[in-house]
């Protein structure tokens, strides 16, 4: 594995554990058994780390997060296998997400990086659920939608934060795909509820 490579990976494994405050440059070559100056080579200080792990998260999840205008049917397994993905990819940079606000107002420039990010999983989300609804698998108006989709993208936001402080030894990325299909098997029809329910025992 090439240094650059090994760096990234170890500084995503350390900010993840400690948290990117709580990592310091030096800590990440110490970790690598490297000097300060061979890291510094590769990234010039830890704001450098963090857009190229940034760069990496946005990369992983952007086939995701693309609509398709044609496509007007879905089934709930295809939101499932959305959630799914993305909360690998949440949990994979689960530092992003444990304290998004507050790295946003440290670093100006992660806010430009994200900012899209949200936007976009929100139009996606808003697909998913007027297509839902379009093939008759959700029951719920223009209203009722806009709010269901408020929180589905709060819970895919924050629910690793919310995670951290209530259960901090107990992170489980799969209850963040749980909860958000509990959020919307109320809205769905018979059919769509059952399998919802079965994939939620499953998961719990």
């Amino acid at each position: 594995m090439k240094t650059r490579d090994r760096i990234l990976l170890c500084t995503l494994e350390l900010f993840n554990e400690h948290g990117e405050s709580n990592v310091t440059t030096l800590d990440i070559a110490n970790e690598l058994d490297i000097s300060p100056g061979n890291l510094y080579y590769h990234f010039k200080g830890k704001e450098a780390l963090l857009d190229a792990l940034v760069d990496d998260f946005l990369l992983s999840t952007r086939g995701l997060l693309l609509t398709d205008d044609s496509v007007d049917e879905v089934a709930p397994e295809d939101l499932w296998l959305l959630l799914h993905l993305l909360f690998e990819a949440i949990a994979t940079h689960r530092f992003l997400f444990q304290d998004l606000s507050n790295l946003m107002s440290r670093y100006p420039p992660l806010r430009q990086q994200m900012q899209p990010w949200v936007n976009a999983l929100r139009l996606r989300l808003e697909q998913v659920l007027q297509a839902l609804h379009g093939s008759g698998h959700l029951h719920a108006d223009t209203a009722e939608r806009t709010r269901l989709l408020d929180a589905l993208c709060q819970t895919c936001l924050f629910w690793l934060d919310y995670q951290r402080i209530c259960h901090p030894h107990d992170l489980d990325p799969a209850s963040g795909v749980q909860q958000m299909l509990g959020l919307l098997q109320p809205w769905l029809d018979t059919e769509g509820q059952e399998w919802v329910q079965g994939l939620i025992a499953r998961y719990g």
